[in-house]
């Protein structure tokens, strides 16, 4: 094995730089904002009605979750912490419900995401009306049918030239959201 540190470095000063170069020919604007009362997504086809609100879109998208409805937020959580300790329980792959990481952060915001495809059935996922294996909120398999207020904000990133955006850029941008607004779950990027 031949290994030129040198090289390593200098290869890897390169790849920032093209980074750094993508990241100055994006822009990330506000997309679309949906309300959910949370009996809204328990019901298919209402929800297929506020999710077909959101245009389609080509570009990728970062999403944020708030809880607009803060004065639930602790009993929400309460009732997330003890679906949780039932459900590490049971058998991964099997029974298990695959929630997002819970940081115990105390912020109206539950979860930053990205989607580079099909966004509409991410939103399924954590809604919780749309499988049980994909790492999500799958919020109403545990919320215990609390009344509450979900606020999806959606951002658009766009390249100012024709170049396809890099899954590893969507990512960076997505982590200074996360770093900014301190999600009740979910984990950064893995950067």
């Amino acid at each position: 094995m031949n290994i030129d540190p040198k090289n390593i470095v200098s290869e890897s000063k390169h790849f920032a730089l093209n980074i750094a170069k993508q990241i100055s020919q994006i822009s990330i604007q506000p997309f679309c904002k949906v309300t959910f009362h949370s009996s809204e997504y328990r019901n298919k086809e209402t929800l297929k009605k506020n999710l077909d609100k959101i245009p389609k879109n080509r570009n990728p998208l970062i999403y944020i979750l708030q809880i607009k409805s803060v004065e639930k937020l602790n009993t929400l959580l309460e009732h997330f912490e003890n679906y949780h300790s039932v459900n590490k329980l049971k058998i991964a792959g099997k029974s298990r419900i695959n929630l997002s990481r819970y940081n115990r952060t105390s912020s109206d915001v539950l979860y930053v995401g990205s989607s580079t495809t099909d966004f509409k059935t991410r939103i399924k996922n954590h809604l919780g009306t749309a499988g049980t294996q994909v790492f999500s909120l799958h919020l109403c398999k545990w919320d215990n049918s609390l009344d509450y207020d979900l606020e999806i904000s959606v951002y658009e990133v766009i390249s100012t030239n024709t170049e396809t955006i890099d899954r590893l850029i969507v990512e960076i941008l997505e982590q200074q959201f996360w770093d900014k607004l301190k999600p009740v779950f979910g984990k950064r990027s893995g950067l």
